[in-house]
């Protein structure tokens, strides 16, 4: 196409077009001429990605403020480099100043590699009136610098419009649990007492205290400590959340309070509304258990649940054993079930960001995954068979996949 040809189109076809192109041609095409930059600016700042704390102060000293309306998708990470040495004041101010300028922002990504300032970040979630999904994550370790929950879900309360929420390796803090409950290798945030409390959930600013928000319809907590979470408080203000459509939990890596968590998890199934479409779990379920009074005879008896309808379950083989299925189903048995996928693979992954591998590594792992599928097998057909009509009437379809040809699948 001739520069005359590209000027006589009308500005419609201009920007379907520049919304087609790759990005590096975008920024090409800009430095053609003063049209074509009015054209492209708004494209080429729709989605931002600063990739380091230096990313982010040099985007605060170069780019101009008005530029700010056109970004949409923000993802910001604070690791520092050897020649950036920035506080966390520093941090918080050029991330604040960043996101003043963005009125139009719709999806916010923070990978923390300290904590922000409460007093001055939270004030300006407020104003994102526009911001629909939030992704907060520990970019370093847990025991040097924690991203605190208290942080997290007062930053994720003051967004008006939040829709879906990520949190990952965020560490609880010790105003909401108890320290000597605490398994030796979980670390807790002690000093986060500073964080204000929130307009709609006061003072409580724990976890669970996320399912209060009206506006949330899908949660992720991955790789966080949940074992403080077996009993969540479902009366008064902490009233099951209505409109949550999707919940996924994968568990941390905290494998010594494997029992707790799997309690945990149970306990953030029965916050849930009435209805969930899809749950998502790298976490076994158990029954909880009421506590024999002491002095009698302790005979473990199971609590009736008052569980939400679920749609579909998916089940992370990577982090479930095929022997923690059945407690499991156990607990799933009165949601309604209708379908269940078994894989290796979570929502956080995906085949294309997986390195390649050797033909001797990929057979190796195809071995294992045969392996693996036999157990799981061994464990879904008798249950298939034994199962309760009256519970799993609603049950239509159990899938495993383990690889690209090690599936199996059973339509009821």
């Amino acid at each position: 196409m001739s520069t005359s040809s590209w000027q006589n189109l009308p500005t419609e076809l201009h920007l379907a077009i520049i919304q087609l192109l790759p990005p590096k041609t975008i920024v090409a095409l800009s430095t053609t001429s003063w049209a074509s930059h009015s054209l492209c600016v708004p494209e080429i700042f729709a989605d931002v990605n600063l990739s380091s704390a230096r990313s982010l102060y040099s985007f605060v000293q170069h780019v101009p403020k008005h530029y700010g309306p056109y970004v949409k998708s923000l993802s910001v990470c604070t690791k520092q480099t050897r020649t950036t040495a920035l506080s966390e004041f520093t941090c918080t101010d050029a991330l604040v100043t960043t996101l003043e300028s963005c009125t139009r922002l719709q999806s916010l990504s923070l990978s923390l590699a300290m904590s922000l300032s409460a007093e001055k970040a939270i004030p300006v979630f407020s104003n994102l009136i526009n911001v629909h999904t939030l992704k907060i994550s520990c970019w370093g370790r847990e025991d040097e610098a924690p991203v605190s929950e208290r942080l997290a879900v007062s930053l994720a309360a003051s967004l008006p419009s939040l829709s879906h929420l990520t949190l990952s390796r965020i560490t609880r803090s010790a105003l909401h649990v108890d320290p000597c409950d605490v398994p030796y290798d979980v670390p807790i945030v002690m000093n986060d007492f500073n964080i204000p409390a929130h307009p709609i959930l006061g003072s409580d600013l724990a976890l669970p205290s996320l399912l209060r928000l009206p506006s949330l319809q899908t949660v992720e907590i991955r790789d966080t400590w949940l074992g403080c979470d077996t009993k969540i408080d479902l009366d008064g203000s902490s009233t099951p959340h209505p409109s949550l459509e999707k919940l996924v939990l994968t568990g941390s890596m905290y494998s010594s309070d494997a029992q707790r968590e799997a309690q945990a998890c149970t306990a953030w199934l029965r916050a849930c509304g009435p209805s969930l479409g899809s749950f998502e779990l790298g976490s076994s379920l158990t029954m909880p258990q009421e506590q024999t009074p002491l002095g009698t005879r302790a005979t473990p008896r199971r609590t009736p649940l008052q569980l939400p309808r679920v749609s579909h379950v998916h089940i992370n083989a990577s982090r479930i054993l095929a022997d923690d299925l059945s407690s499991t189903l156990d607990v799933l048995s009165p949601c309604g079930v209708e379908s269940i996928s078994i894989a290796y693979e979570d929502g956080n992954t995906g085949a294309e960001s997986a390195p390649e591998k050797s033909a001797s590594e990929e057979e190796f792992a195809r071995e294992c995954a045969l392996d693996d599928l036999q157990d799981w097998k061994m464990v879904i057909e008798p249950f298939l068979l034994n199962r309760s009509k009256a519970q799993w009437n609603a049950l239509r379809c159990v899938s495993v996949s383990l690889a690209k040809d090690v599936q199996a699948s059973w339509d009821l």
